[in-house]
């Protein structure tokens, strides 16, 4: 009867033992899943993104770079993290910076937000700097809606909205204040 107790106590507790070792590799599996939150209204997802855009004739047209972008199929947008973007136009080309942006893909807008630094460098540079642009490839055009400030070597300009026609080299601000500096010949 001791042999019969003696075999009982050790089939139990092996018994016990594969119990918790179950448990435990689940509740492990479990824990190390719940570190990784995979959304389900985002189709794909892609990290540093470097993306070239070329002209018909072969030029590059723009640049773009974020380290992440998330595409939500349902409106057909695309979130982005810290964008920046190099348009090339025919001399210099302009470098845009923001830290958060939105692709709409079926009117082909670049969105780009919260601190927007538009550059560009050369002969004549130029900085802009506001809260909002947006950028259309296929019309080379940039404009903002919300308040901007432009800087160059002749001039300082607060404007409630901007229009940069990038291809024809027209820049128009609404509702501007300006400075304007004269060099003495």
């Amino acid at each position: 009867m001791n042999l019969r107790i003696l075999v009982l106590v050790f089939v139990l507790g092996i018994g016990a033992i594969a119990v918790g070792w179950v448990y435990e590799s689940r509740l492990r599996s479990t824990i190390e899943r719940a570190d990784l939150i995979i959304p389900d209204n985002i189709d794909y997802y892609l990290t540093n993104l470097h993306y070239r855009a070329m002209k018909t004739d072969g030029n590059v047209d723009y640049e773009f770079n974020s380290p992440r972008l998330e595409h939500y199929p349902r409106n057909d947008v695309s979130i982005i993290e810290v964008p920046s973007l190099k348009i090339f136009g025919d001399r210099e080309p302009w470098q845009v910076d923001a830290t958060n942006g939105e692709f709409v893909h079926q009117d082909n807008i670049l969105h780009l937000r919260d601190q927007v630094v538009m550059q560009r460098q050369g002969n004549n540079p130029m900085q802009m700097y506001g809260e909002s642009i947006s950028f259309e490839p296929d019309r080379d055009l940039v404009t903002s809606d919300a308040k901007i400030s432009m800087r160059s070597k002749q001039a300082h300009i607060e404007a409630e909205q901007a229009f940069f026609d990038l291809a024809g080299k027209v820049y128009r601000f609404n509702k501007t204040r300006a400075t304007y500096y004269h060099e003495d010949s």
